[in-house]
């Protein structure tokens, strides 16, 4: 790949990864919460950990 659509590519993708996080909510996980996530028919993203 050439250094020039390299340098493109990587512009490219920091402002459409920018435009996203500002439309971002973190929420405390619960049930009922994931339950109205699920409901609204809006995509989410459910992140957790373990560290198992």
């Amino acid at each position: 790949m050439k250094r020039r659509q390299f340098l493109a590519l990587s512009a490219v993708s920091l402002l459409a990864g920018s435009a996203n996080a500002s439309d971002s909510q973190y929420v405390e996980y619960s049930s009922e919460v994931y339950e109205q996530a699920l409901a609204s028919g809006k995509p989410f993203i459910l992140d957790f950990y373990a560290s198992w």
